[in-house]
């Protein structure tokens, strides 16, 4: 946490090098050209494919419901977090004080589950199969769901904002989604399963070190749009809005972890699993849909940056919470 809030406070010291890398591009081998961005979210996604356990998901098939209501739970929650928000911050805030928030709430809800979320699972002694079903069928299933989703929160927000909903499905979905999302998550389960569980195992400190230099970099880059925009420009009643929105995805998600946990009598590591799979989202992708279609728009931008930072805050006030009543049951 303290080295992202670094990589905020850079970008908004020195924005030239993050502004740099966006506008940065490489030559494609079949054509064309694409911007630095999406390459390094190409990246994290092999990356976070190539480290899965593919063995322990077959666990979940004894209970497949289970699974299904957590990823129902993973975008509905959210969903219905915009839909019920939308209406309610037009009406009580007007519309050029909110202008943007409610596009970076929808981008950040209608996302696949975190990869990281399966750390944290694993570190508090959760059910690491379940929160790994969440992240990888999750992530299979985006180029279908988020687009839909998007469309849908689109009925709650403004007529600009709807705008800008339906400019990121236009510009990315289909064969752009799977190209940049799903194919090299596909290439990272195949280069594991070609690899082996034990050369994977000792390549994983490697994998994490990539993965979490391109987290940084993309937070940099992306940042470098918004931060200073947002410092020299916004009030701080917009700012604590964006950090209340951002905060709030993290906070459906661990209520509605804990009432699927009632609803199926589920044990302690199963609701480990829930608790942060339902409450962190792949912001690394919204952060780089927000760059790259929305980047006149440094509001949606905040509100991503600003999940991002909450979601771990929020995660790690859980993973303390999980380890005293592990010692304490009491």
């Amino acid at each position: 946490m303290l080295v992202l809030l670094g990589t905020y406070m850079l970008a908004g010291v020195l924005p030239g090098p993050g502004t740099a890398i966006r506008e940065f591009a490489v030559n494609l081998p079949w054509g064309g050209r694409e911007r630095a961005s999406m390459l390094l979210l190409a990246v994290l996604l092999f990356c976070a494919a190539a480290v899965i356990q593919w063995s322990q998901i077959r666990d979940l098939i004894e209970r497949p419901s289970v699974l299904l209501a957590g990823l129902l739970a993973a975008w509905f929650g959210p969903t219905a977090l915009v839909l019920g928000i939308g209406p309610l911050l037009s009406w009580i805030s007007p519309s050029d004080a909110s202008a943007g928030m409610m596009v970076g709430l929808a981008l950040v809800a209608a996302m696949p589950v975190a990869n990281s979320s399966a750390g944290w699972t694993q570190n508090a002694g959760g059910h690491v199969a379940l929160s790994l079903g969440l992240i990888v069928v999750s992530i299979v299933l985006s180029p279908l769901a988020t687009p839909s989703l998007l469309k849908m929160m689109g009925w709650a927000l403004t007529a600009a904002d709807t705008v800008r909903i339906e400019q990121v499905v236009t510009q990315f979905s289909g064969w752009r989604f799977i190209l940049w999302v799903i194919l090299p998550s596909l290439a990272g389960a195949i280069a594991a399963w070609t690899a082996g569980r034990e050369r994977i195992a000792r390549a994983k400190p490697a994998f994490r070190l990539i993965t979490l230099g391109t987290i940084l970099v993309l937070n940099y880059a992306n940042a470098s749009l918004a931060i200073d925009k947002v410092w020299a420009h916004e009030p701080a009643s917009a700012i604590s809005m964006a950090a209340a929105l951002a905060a709030a995805v993290s906070i459906v998600g661990i209520v509605l972890a804990a009432v699927q946990t009632h609803v199926f009598r589920l044990h302690r590591p199963a609701w480990i699993a829930l608790t942060f799979g339902l409450s962190m989202k792949h912001t690394g992708l919204a952060l780089v849909l927000a760059g790259e279609f929305l980047k006149d728009q440094p509001r949606v931008i905040l509100v991503v940056l600003l999940t991002t930072l909450a979601q771990h805050i929020a995660a790690a006030a859980m993973d303390m919470h999980m380890q005293r009543t592990a010692l304490d049951p009491a």
